[in-house]
């Protein structure tokens, strides 16, 4: 169940009846039916302040909250992103009966720079287009959407989620975000420049910084040419 932090309280206590239960009446029958289901529930929500506003039951909250798993933005699961457009790439060309064997290197750029404010749904509609439209062998640049040239979201994409703890103290710890232009490539160049002077040069703290591993900064260091 996706965005189970939205479901409207009404509907939360029957959710509740039927796992308390294990019995629902179907729509439209007078007759019960005895259910045994495991339910997995995600959400972009923190369920526990919701609770403590009063938008989410507490007791369906610790029904649920037995095995919890964070699963991080897109934008900070650098190593996901590239798989993700593998295996969306093979699916979604197998589905078309398209001949594509990849990404080329400059395709890659745009792509592995992108912060996927949509995650991964974003991720799969960009391969979507970008499988459609190419007619070569290789994805390339050319046949990605237009808005990743200009290092800006898609007009019709909705506000990123809200960050998360560690997400918000990365982003409080960026230094000067509000004054950085350009595309969005540059920007995280810039980004990197002014982790590294606030870290002294040290690339430890530049990559906490900026919420990264020591291996994506140094990766991202290479692809921009940074020393």
């Amino acid at each position: 169940m996706t965005e189970i932090g939205d479901l409207p309280l009404p509907l939360q206590v029957k959710l509740l009846t039927v796992l308390d239960d294990h019995e629902f009446f179907p729509l439209g029958s007078s007759r019960k039916v005895q259910v045994d289901v495991r339910l997995i529930a995600a959400t972009h929500h923190d369920l526990k302040q919701l609770v403590e506003k009063g938008g989410f039951r507490g007791d369906l909250y610790y029904r649920l909250n037995v095995l919890r798993a964070h699963l991080p933005p897109l934008r900070r699961r650098e190593g996901d992103i590239r798989l993700l457009l593998d295996h969306f790439r093979q699916e979604l060309a197998t589905r078309l009966r398209k001949q594509i064997a990849g990404f080329e290197p400059a395709a890659l750029d745009l792509l592995t720079a992108y912060p996927y404010p949509g995650n991964v749904r974003e991720l799969r509609n960009i391969v979507e287009y970008a499988v459609n439209v190419c007619q070569d062998k290789r994805i390339g640049p050319e046949h990605l959407p237009r808005y990743l040239h200009e290092g800006q979201g898609p007009e019709t994409t909705t506000s990123p989620a809200p960050a998360s703890p560690a997400e918000a103290h990365a982003i409080a710890s960026d230094p000067a975000p509000e004054k950085l232009s350009g595309s969005w490539r540059e920007i995280e160049k810039q980004r990197i420049l002014k982790a590294m002077i606030s870290s002294n040069g040290n690339r430890g703290r530049a990559a906490e910084i900026m919420g990264w591993s020591r291996s994506t900064l140094w990766r991202k260091m290479k692809q921009h040419e940074i020393s």
